[in-house]
């Protein structure tokens, strides 16, 4: 037995050396003082649709932050979210929370409301105001964090530290900066952008702007970039693959691009065209270092704060171009640039050994069917306009004319009020209903809401994701599921999956109280949460996520 206990100990040190060393290079990040006991800044950054593969693909193109991270840090490369509903609300309240969507309720970007007969968006909240910043008009979305039913991490630490936390969340996005940033209270920051422009928060965080965010947006008019141009950073042969491949938007959609636009709104406005760019993050970047140093983030010598950024770009690029454009490229060596610059500034205002870094994104992407097919594979489109009118002719040939649908998504249906309970009672309903959707392409399963409520145990793995996916009144009374690399939209690419290329992101550590090295150990995004909790000293009231004790110095 000690021959036995010896040897695996032997092996498990000779695996440890090797994950720590293994071909990818450590980065020259600056030597890190003796660490605190407890980090100064909790700094959480969540990339919005960053492909797990990203990191092993792309990169030899990065020398800054995100090279940093991946060659410094505690890097899973097998983190995975393990449940189906891949999307923007679901990913960054897991992230924040350590819980998946069947307990933090936030499931999907929207869902239908049945008491109001409406689809209603994850953070909207007609209870409170909107306030602008800037000086700005608008501000006219209206939303909190009433319906992410579990505390963010940032929450619990606000109730539980020390001292006081300033705590700061932004991002294009409302659903990804109040998914980070939870539910609000004193010292507390969280606000967006508005999809024409206005910067905001509402009356569920603020009574009135933000001085240091207020100056900010004056100083920094996004109007002074119209007529700019986005052009590679580095020569064309320095990125992988042909430019306009199958699948990728018409001619005009090339660099160089210049971010101009007459449309008010939309991807064509100036304003679209400027937010799916890599100016909006090198935007946003510079917001967060303005406020780290005006608001001495991590700087006080007792207590913890925390930073988090959603950066928004790549997912409203990648949706466009895909995951293997140059486009999608360029936007992460940018992004890598802009992450060294605020990983410098906090070396030397908090200490490299001061601050704890977690980085991870909401979901992933799946490739341009196009590409999927010209490579071989069972891939391409339909609608849920095709799925709408498939489902409604069947209904009323089983139940005569009316309005049977009240919400077509994907992956969700809705019935009209009354038609599930008829469809139960019916006998042989479900198979006709089921056979008709079989008649358009691309189908794959199809699950019943009491399946999918259902604690019952079962072996199908894509069912038990559907679970983590569901929460009471929230979900479909049936959910169909696409083959993989079939995608329910004319054009572009998107996610929400439950397929690898969808669950699969990165989840790194770096900096106060870890230790550096790749562990191909299984994680998840909800791992993050429970693991800053012990760094900071805080307990959070759910846990579905496990602390990454592997990452952890001894």
């Amino acid at each position: 037995m000690r021959r036995l206990v010896l040897t695996l100990a032997m092996a498990a040190a000779a695996l440890t050396v090797t994950a720590a060393q293994q071909g990818r290079g450590r980065a020259t990040a600056p030597p890190p003082p003796a660490s605190s006991p407890t980090p100064r800044l909790v700094v959480l950054i969540a990339i919005d649709q960053f492909r797990a593969n990203y990191i092993e693909r792309y990169q030899s193109q990065w020398t800054k932050g995100l090279h940093r991270l991946v060659t410094t840090g505690a890097f899973y490369p097998l983190a995975a979210y393990p449940y189906a509903v891949t999307k923007t609300c679901a990913g960054h309240s897991t992230i924040s929370t350590g819980t998946f969507p069947w307990t933090h309720g936030m499931i999907d970007n929207a869902w239908y409301d049945r008491g109001q007969r409406k689809s209603v968006t994850c953070t909207e909240d007609p209870t409170v105001n909107a306030i602008a910043f800037g000086g700005q008009g608008g501000g006219t979305e209206k939303h909190s964090g009433r319906m992410q039913m579990v505390p963010a991490f940032a929450d619990e630490l606000r109730l539980q530290a020390v001292r006081p936390p300033r705590i700061v969340s932004m991002s294009l996005k409302a659903r990804s900066a109040i998914g980070l940033g939870g539910h609000g209270g004193p010292q507390t920051m969280v606000f967006w952008q508005e999809e024409a422009g206005t910067w905001e928060t509402s009356t569920a965080y603020a009574s009135s702007p933000w001085p240091e965010v207020d100056a900010y947006i004056k100083s920094h008019p996004i109007a002074a970039a119209r007529g700019s141009k986005w052009t590679r950073l580095k020569p064309e042969s320095a990125y992988f693959g042909g430019d306009k491949a199958p699948g990728e938007p018409a001619a005009g959609h090339e660099f160089p691009y210049t971010i101009d636009g007459q449309a008010a709104t939309g991807e064509n406005s100036f304003m679209g065209r400027w937010q799916r760019s890599p100016l909006s993050d090198a935007y946003l970047n510079g917001l967060a270092m303005t406020l780290a140093d005006k608001l001495q983030l991590g700087q006080q010598p007792t207590g913890t704060d925390m930073l988090a950024v959603g950066y928004t770009a790549l997912d409203l690029v990648c949706h466009q171009f895909g995951p293997f454009s140059h486009e999608v490229q360029d936007l992460l060596m940018r992004l890598d640039e802009e992450l060294g610059l605020l990983f410098a500034q906090l070396d030397k205002a908090v200490g490299a050994g001061r601050y704890v870094v977690a980085l991870s994104a909401d979901h992933g992407v799946a490739p341009l069917p196009e590409q999927a097919a010209a490579a071989g594979f069972d891939a391409g489109r339909t609608s849920t306009a095709a799925i709408r009118k498939v489902l409604q002719s069947e209904l009323v040939a089983m139940f005569g004319e009316g309005t049977h649908l009240a919400s077509v998504t994907n992956p969700y249906i809705v019935f009209a009020p009354g038609i599930a309970d008829r469809i139960r009672a019916m006998p042989d309903a479900r198979r006709r209903i089921e056979a008709a959707m079989r008649t358009l392409n691309g189908m794959s399963k199809f699950y019943w809401s009491e399946d999918i409520a259902s604690s019952a145990a079962t072996d199908d793995d894509l069912l038990r994701m559907l679970r983590r996916s569901y929460y009471p009144g929230r979900g479909g009374d049936f959910a169909y599921l696409l083959k993989p690399y079939w995608l329910a939209q004319a054009t572009g690419t998107t996610h929400g999956s439950p397929y690898d290329y969808d669950r699969r992101v990165p989840v790194i550590l770096m900096g106060a109280g870890i230790r550096g090295g790749q562990f191909l150990t299984a994680a998840t995004p909800a791992d993050i949460a429970p693991t800053l909790a012990l760094l900071t000293g805080i307990t959070l009231s759910r846990v579905e996520g496990r602390v990454l004790v592997d990452a952890l110095q001894r």
